[in-house]
């Protein structure tokens, strides 16, 4: 039965990526110029996650104001083509470009220098010189940073109260945002197993280049299989895998960014930001003339910036008003939680949390 399962979730893929996986077949139709260009990496676009999210958000801001758009997708994961996407978009005309995630910072820092006339908007990142390690947003640039340690408290803090105490935590790449995720994770994780008196095991790890699809899908299952319950992927390239590895195994995960609800039963939570609406809210200050540029706005718990996805959840205990009590504490600043640059993960203080960093 769980190899069906997995065949059939590969099979609902592969309909995914005929269907719109050739996500060009979404594009409007062909003409001169494009005001709002969407600029991605070399992942899929319809993927149920960050991209679709952004791009659907765009799409209806696009069609409703009668404002055309486009999405460029770098042809390969390197600077160069982060650049020449980029370079795409305004020989097409782009007045406004939104830029998918931290993948872009550097190309963005110099980009806003070049393009003076073209508005930017960077999810997740700051621009950033990639040699000096400095930080610029210049006046024609918004970014929006979203508190994933706040999203990954969440996580951490619903698994153990819902009675897991072996967790994993799967990061697709070492970078602030999916730090903040995993020290989430491990504080929340760290606040429950406190009030229940547990203890509480967690493998934590971040892919390099040498992962690949079945490196993660064989490390998940090891886990899975020496005994974890549930693990929290982080970042597209892991999502896939560990979902695979939770219906071979008949185990848990929880899903980032987006409700990924959809995507497995086995999928028990997400811990979703509102890029739609925040993305949506730019895209109409930019057409009233209104652009925030040269700042840096924070969605968190207290402007519902990000929140637990409990409607689709499929939790065994954890309850609707468990959550509403830790929301709120984090909402009015009873709960503080620290980012990655607070130190190394020893710097949390954890005493219930074993991590096995992997």
């Amino acid at each position: 039965m769980k190899k069906v399962l997995v065949l059939l979730l590969s099979f609902a893929m592969v309909a995914v990526m005929a269907g719109c996986g050739a996500p060009e077949e979404e594009q409007p139709e062909e003409q001169i110029d494009y005001d709002i260009a969407m600029v991605t990496d070399a992942g899929m676009i319809m993927d149920g996650g960050y991209s679709e999210v952004a791009w659907t958000a765009i799409s209806k801001f696009g069609s409703e104001k009668g404002v055309s758009h486009k999405y460029y997708k770098a042809s390969e994961a390197s600077e160069t083509a982060y650049k020449e996407v980029i370079d795409n978009a305004v020989d097409k005309g782009a007045k406004v470009i939104v830029a998918d995630g931290y993948s872009f910072e550097d190309v963005v820092y110099n980009a806003q220098k070049e393009y003076k006339d073209v508005k930017f908007i960077l999810i997740d990142a700051e621009p950033v010189d990639q040699e000096s390690g400095k930080a610029k947003t210049g006046d024609n640039t918004a970014v929006v940073i979203f508190a994933s340690e706040q999203a990954g408290y969440l996580a951490g803090y619903s698994a153990v109260k819902d009675g897991k105490t072996q967790l994993g935590f799967m990061g697709s790449t070492k970078n602030p945002t999916i730090m903040d995720y995993g020290y989430g994770f491990l504080q929340g994780a760290e606040a429950a197993s406190q009030e229940d008196g547990v203890s509480v095991n967690v493998k934590y790890h971040y892919c390099t280049d040498d992962d690949d699809r079945n490196s993660i899908l064989d490390m998940t299952s090891e886990w899975y299989q020496s005994g974890t319950e549930a693990v929290f992927a982080c970042g597209r390239q892991v999502e896939q895998p560990v979902i695979e590895a939770a219906e071979l195994n008949d185990k848990k995960i929880i899903a980032a960014e987006t409700d990924k609800s959809q995507m497995s039963d086995t999928v028990m939570t997400s811990a979703v930001k509102d890029i739609s609406g925040v993305l949506e809210e730019l895209l109409k200050q930019y057409k009233s003339d209104e652009f925030p540029g040269g700042s840096a706005e924070y969605y968190n718990a207290e402007n519902n910036g990000i929140w637990l996805d409990m409607e689709n959840s499929r939790f065994s205990s954890f309850s609707k008003s468990q959550y509403d009590s830790i929301f709120d504490k984090i909402k009015d600043g009873s709960i503080v939680v620290k980012k990655y640059n607070s130190g190394d993960i020893s710097s949390l203080g954890l005493s219930n949390v074993s991590v096995s960093e992997i």
